[in-house]
This record gives C-alpha cells, structure tokens and sequence, in this order.
C-alpha cells in the first residue's frame, strides 16, 4: 500500500508533507507526470493521492496527462480515499470534482477585460469559520502568513465543497469536499530552498508580483519559522488522521468527526 504522489514538474512535489508522511509509517510512490511517467488506471493498494503544484494551467486540455489524471482523482474520491491537492493539484482536484477553474483577475465579470494577476510571496490566510471547525486545521492560527506563487485558482469550488480559509486575492485557499478531500491553493509544503529554487527560475514571476528577491528573502527569514510550525501542525493532523496506514476502513469517516 502507497500513498501516491502525481508530480508535475521537478521543482514540485509533496516535499515536508511527504516528508512527515514517511515519518509517520506511509509508503510514498512518485508519479513523474512531467517526466513521461503514466497515471495509474486503478487504485489497488492505492492508499490516498497527493496531486503536487507545477507551472502548467489547469484548464489546458493539451496536457498529455490531465484527462486522466482528473479521472484518477474523481474515482479515488468517490472511493472514499484520502486526495490532497496542492497548489496546481488543488485546481486540477477542484475541477474534477466539477468546479470551475481561471485566472486571478480584478473582475470576473465577462463584459470586461479582466486586468491579470500574480499572488505570490508571503501573504495573509484567514481561516473561514468552517476551517476554523475542520479537524485537519486543529490547532492552526486562525490567521497566518503563508507562501504564495500562482496566477490560477479556483473560481468556483466544487458542489458540495466547504471553503476553509481565504486570501485577499483568492477567496478559495483551502477547501475540501466531504471528509477525505482537501485542496490548498498556498505552500505549506515548501521548504526555503524550494523558494530559492522557484525564484531562480521565474524571476519574471516576481517582476509581475511587484516584489524584489531581497524582499522575498527578507519575508522568508521572518515569517517561515511560524510558517513552518503551523504546516509542521497541519501535515501530523494529515499524517495521523486522514491518511494513517492503521485507518483502512469503512468507518474513517465517521472517526474524523466522532
């Protein structure tokens, strides 16, 4: 058994949430999307699904992988296994289960051009008062500085979704459906270097955004220790509550609530 994670790009993947998975007894099985590997046509011993960030767009049905990719995370769902998407997983995830997908923009009303934009670096996430509630969240601040870097969200969550914490540029950040699907549209994974790494590669990413790199530096150094606390916090409640080897069983559901 497996907890599998789909890649798309090799400055992404489930990094510190793997990393506390490993640590807490899981199997972890990399899928390189991005490096030609296929999405797996079944889910036996499939112990839940992590669909990690990349640069692509979530609604670009050229992407070799994406139809069945969504495929894949609809039927681990509707199965009832744990599915967390981050980032571009979080809007691949949220459009599989039927909702809809676009550009950060400063109007989503169609008589106009919409002005676009970028939400990266270090920026506020507030916790709805459902994700306040949510058992995965126990324990998070309430409000709290996370990292951001992407110009897609979620326009519309899934039917049936709960909208869990929010940004001032992205009203849906966390969301989940039912009580096994979780999709964060901000970085709790990352660790600084990955930071550096995606700098690196897209300074014109941060030309967009209005931030320097000394200023996302600056940021980093103060925000990422509270940061990384708080991920440290929510990847256990996944470790030990969504995705635990010992909670193989119908009745998981219930247990998260009861």
């Amino acid at each position: 058994m497996a907890v599998i994670i789909l890649e798309h790009s090799p400055r992404t993947g489930a990094l510190r949430l793997g990393e506390t998975l490993r640590n807490y007894g899981q199997s972890l099985r990399v899928v390189a999307l991005h490096e030609g590997d296929p999405v797996p046509d079944d889910l036996v011993e499939v112990d839940g699904i992590i669909s990690a960030g990349g640069p692509q767009d979530p609604s670009d049905d050229s992407l070799p992988w994406l139809e069945e990719e969504m495929a894949l995370l609809r039927a681990a769902h509707e199965a009832e296994l744990p599915v967390v998407g981050l980032c571009l997983g979080c809007q691949i995830l949220g459009r599989a289960l039927g909702g809809r997908v676009g550009r950060l923009s400063a109007s989503e009303d169609p008589a106009n051009t919409p002005a676009r934009y970028i939400e990266l670096g270090w920026h506020e996430l507030k916790l709805t008062p459902t994700g306040r509630e949510d058992p995965l969240h126990a324990g998070f601040a309430w409000n709290s500085m996370q990292l951001h870097w992407h110009r897609h969200h979620l326009i519309e969550p899934p039917p049936g979704a709960q909208v869990l914490a929010s940004s001032d540029l992205c009203k849906v950040q966390t969301w989940s459906l039912g009580v096994r699907t979780y999709g964060f549209q901000y970085h709790p994974e990352v660790y600084p270097q990955t930071i550096e790494n995606w700098a690196a590669d897209e300074p014109q990413d941060l030309e967009e955004a209005g931030i320097s790199l000394e200023q996302l530096r600056k940021d980093t150094e103060q925000y990422y220790p509270s940061f990384e606390r708080l991920s440290d916090r929510l990847f256990e409640r996944i470790s030990l509550v969504l995705m635990a080897p010992d909670r193989r069983c119908a009745g998981v559901a219930r247990d998260m609530h009861h």
